[in-house]
């Protein structure tokens, strides 16, 4: 404690953003809790409350939004700080970061220069979503920029059982762009995996993969069409080679972290000591 009094108002301030920003995903109040013991100082801890919104874009945190799930995230972000757009419904909403609750939801401004090519793409990856997720949130937001139309999908699954200490979420971020006339539009992802496992010790994985590709774009059925195949293809070769890497891990990296014998180099006979402990045990009923 007295290492933590030594430094700096400021210090601290940066060391409780770093922790804010790191908190896993479904621990965000959590860590602010934590941190808030930590500074003693609720002063302190509303100067680093600007990190609030770094984390929630970060993490496409969803929020229901008249019954809709949204999410928080810089495209949809209107202040650059606590007020938000839902593509869906087309409702601003202000985003409560320690309740995880909307309020103040009013209507917001659409770009209908790109709509119909928004909707499109909205609607078909809705039906991917469904049957690829088991309880997911999405926001695809659309602009027109002279001749270039721009989407970008925003895609959150998680699961988050701190009662059994594991969270985990899955998401991925998608931009389209390409010109009003169509032709071929080039799509650029990035998916991520994130892991809290923290029973009687304190496990995280962090993965993420980029990728790229161009796909024709001659009407916004079509375009859409196209746009999902290559994300549900994209997304399924990610999801099989992180199962093959923890397969590889397992019979490799895992099991020289273990020895392979005891430090006798003998097996260990568990039915042996099994027979013992019963042995041990009736005789202690018995004296």
């Amino acid at each position: 404690m007295s290492g933590l009094m030594d430094i700096s108002n400021d210090e601290k301030v940066r060391i409780a953003r770093d922790f804010i920003r790191a908190a896993p995903a479904g621990e965000f109040r959590e860590v602010v809790n934590d941190v808030r013991v930590l500074l003693g100082d609720d002063a302190l801890l509303t100067t680093a409350s600007d990190v609030f919104y770094e984390h929630a874009t970060d993490q496409f945190c969803r929020v229901d939004v008249e019954g809709s799930p949204a999410l928080a995230t810089k495209e949809g972000s209107v202040d650059g700080s606590k007020v938000f757009y839902d593509p869906g419904t087309g409702k601003n909403f202000t985003y409560k970061y320690l309740t995880g609750e909307a309020t103040n939801i009013e209507p917001g401004v659409r770009d209908n220069g790109a709509e119909s090519w928004r909707k499109a793409l909205e609607d078909a990856l809705a039906v991917y979503l469904k049957d690829n997720f088991p309880a997911f949130g999405s926001a695809v937001y659309g602009k027109l920029d002279g001749d270039t139309v721009s989407l970008t999908v925003a895609i959150e699954n998680h699961k988050y059982n701190p009662d059994n200490f594991y969270c985990g979420k899955w998401q991925s971020k998608w931009t389209v762009e390409f010109p009003t006339s169509g032709g071929f539009a080039k799509v650029v992802g990035e998916m991520k995996v994130q892991v809290h496992y923290f029973e009687d010790g304190n496990v995280q994985l962090h993965t993420k993969k980029t990728t790229e590709e161009s796909v024709q774009v001659s009407n916004p059925e079509e375009g859409a069409k196209n746009v999902v195949e290559f994300i549900g293809r994209s997304e399924k070769e990610y999801q099989l080679g992180i199962n093959e890497n923890y397969r590889e891990m397992s019979a490799t990296t895992f099991k020289s972290l273990r020895r392979a014998l005891p430090i006798t180099k003998n097996l260990v006979d568990w039915h042996k000591l099994h027979s013992l402990n019963i042995g041990r045990d009736l005789m202690n009923r018995t004296t």
